[in-house]
């Protein structure tokens, strides 16, 4: 049953004797043009707008900021799904009309690119805006998008005027830096028959279930350093949802197919396994030209 919500590595060199400062120099050199080419990325907080940003808008309160150790104040119940995308940090602030009306925005920080637009897609419920890298608009209710690690969602407590929505949240992501990367995973999807806006990314169990039901068991053997996407397809008029997951190395992979071969899930087509990424599909038993969407995704992977 599918289930769909509302919608490296540092190296230690030993230098020869003798050489120390020349390595030394070459650190730095490479250091300093990393600096360069990578601005630095702005605290939250920072990424809130300031009163007035948005004509005839004033903060209301002081800015909250919530950790791994608080976010249950925020969202009790919830924060544990969050932690699955990498989260560190989100400050909140309210934001007020003199005729009256309330906006709140969350800016979210997390561990990469992939992790923010995880949360993105998780919460998704709205129509494509030009924001962001991914922006999307509930007219009158919310605007949401990412950018590099950062979510951020302005929310109307009453409905507001989409150009106040917009303006807000313009101002949030002109304090975050440009630059930013699609899970592969994603840029892989093919994009024939594929439903706007289902694709949805995920690392561990938990936030499968609430797009996929495999049972009670974690068969995939997801985790942090596993990446995963879920996508629609409309078939001939027939839903199927296209599942592809890279693991750090062949052998969980092997696992994994092993494993969701033999769970017994009633609506699984078919699996396919590429190196370290594996494929599965999702639909009716006999749905025309879904083992045939699965071979052309994983025809993209060694």
């Amino acid at each position: 049953m599918v289930r769909t919500r509302a919608r490296g590595a540092v190296r230690r060199v030993r230098w020869a004797d003798g050489s120390w400062a020349a390595g030394f120099a070459l650190c730095a050199c490479v250091l300093a043009a990393c600096a360069a080419r990578t601005p630095s990325l702005p605290a939250a907080a920072d990424v809130l707008p300031a009163a007035g940003a948005v004509a005839g808008w004033q903060r209301d309160g002081q800015v909250k900021v919530y950790d791994r150790d608080t976010l249950y104040d925020f969202m009790d119940g919830a924060a544990d799904l969050y932690f699955t995308y990498g989260f560190e940090q989100l400050a909140v602030a309210h934001y007020v009309h003199s005729a009256g009306g309330t906006l709140q925005v969350e800016v979210y920080r997390v561990a990469t690119d992939a992790d923010a637009y995880g949360l993105y897609t998780y919460n998704s419920h709205g129509q494509p805006v030009t924001i962001g890298v991914d922006g999307e608009l509930d007219s009158g209710n919310r605007l949401a998008f990412w950018q590099g690690r950062t979510f951020v969602q302005v929310i109307a407590r009453d409905q507001v005027e989409d150009d106040v929505l917009h303006a807000m949240g313009t101002a949030a992501a002109s304090a975050l830096p440009q630059g930013s990367r699609h899970p592969s995973l994603v840029d892989h999807l093919l994009k024939g028959g594929l439903q706007p806006g289902s694709a949805r990314f995920f690392r561990q169990k938990m936030a499968l279930d609430n797009l996929l039901w495999l049972g009670t068991q974690d068969v995939l053997g997801l985790g942090a350093d596993v990446e995963g996407v879920i996508a629609r397809y409309d078939l001939a008029g027939q839903p199927v949802d296209l599942l592809l997951i890279a693991y750090p190395d062949m052998s969980r992979a092997q696992h994994a197919q092993s494993g969701l071969q033999a769970a017994g899930v009633k609506n699984l087509i078919a699996t396919e396994l590429k190196g370290v990424t594996l494929g599965a599909v999702f639909g009716s038993p006999g749905t025309s030209g879904a083992s045939d969407l699965l071979a052309q995704a994983m025809s993209a992977f060694r």
